[in-house]
């Protein structure tokens, strides 16, 4: 977790050199927190999904990391569309003039069929040093018996700094307004009312 005072960007790189956690390798614990966030974004016609279509450009979003709204949240990438292996980060505003900075290393990418739907998204785990310790899924989601197509968020976490410790209450707060402002984003995104920067 990197504090960056207003003009000072990021650097991905020193972040792109560091490893998990060992405690994110084992995956997660019973008691950590374990969120699915999920909203039916559209319809399109059953079958394989159209190329000009809803899931298409949810699906670009998602592999452009363009997630959360860019007000909330300013995605860094070293590439689009991310692959396997990649180093992303995302800086949150937290008083005027003041942003915190984290990164997370992607450790699977997926785009194609899954039994009667077709699926797309990736998988990232945070990084040591992160304000949280987990994995992440961003998803979209086609139905192709019905058409329906839904975006969805999973997530398993839990304190990964001792601030985050003690601001536990803040930072849960801000991880669940993160995932319902995703889904109002890329639903957003479906209907064709954002098109990205």
């Amino acid at each position: 977790m990197i504090f960056l005072p207003l003009g000072r960007r990021p650097d991905l790189a020193k972040w792109a050199a560091r490893d998990f956690p060992p405690a994110a390798l084992q995956g997660p614990l019973p008691t950590d927190d374990h969120d699915r966030h999920a909203r039916v974004v559209a319809h399109e016609p059953p079958g394989d999904p159209r190329p000009d279509g809803a899931f298409r450009r949810v699906a670009t979003a998602i592999g452009e990391y363009r997630v959360f709204p860019p007000s909330l949240l300013t995605r860094v990438m070293a590439r689009v569309p991310v692959a396997v292996g990649d180093t992303v980060g995302l800086t949150y505003p937290l008083l005027p003039g003041l942003r915190m900075f984290v990164a997370s290393r992607v450790t699977e990418v997926f785009d194609g069929p899954a039994d009667r739907t077709c699926r797309a998204g990736f998988t990232y785990r945070t990084l040591a040093g992160h304000a949280e310790l987990g994995e992440e899924t961003f998803a979209v989601e086609k139905d192709r018996a019905t058409g329906e197509i839904t975006v969805s968020l999973t997530a398993w976490s839990r304190p990964g700094h001792w601030l985050t410790r003690i601001g536990y209450w803040y930072a849960r707060w801000c991880q669940l307004h993160a995932g319902r402002s995703a889904l109002d984003y890329l639903a957003a995104v479906a209907r064709g009312d954002d098109h990205g920067p």
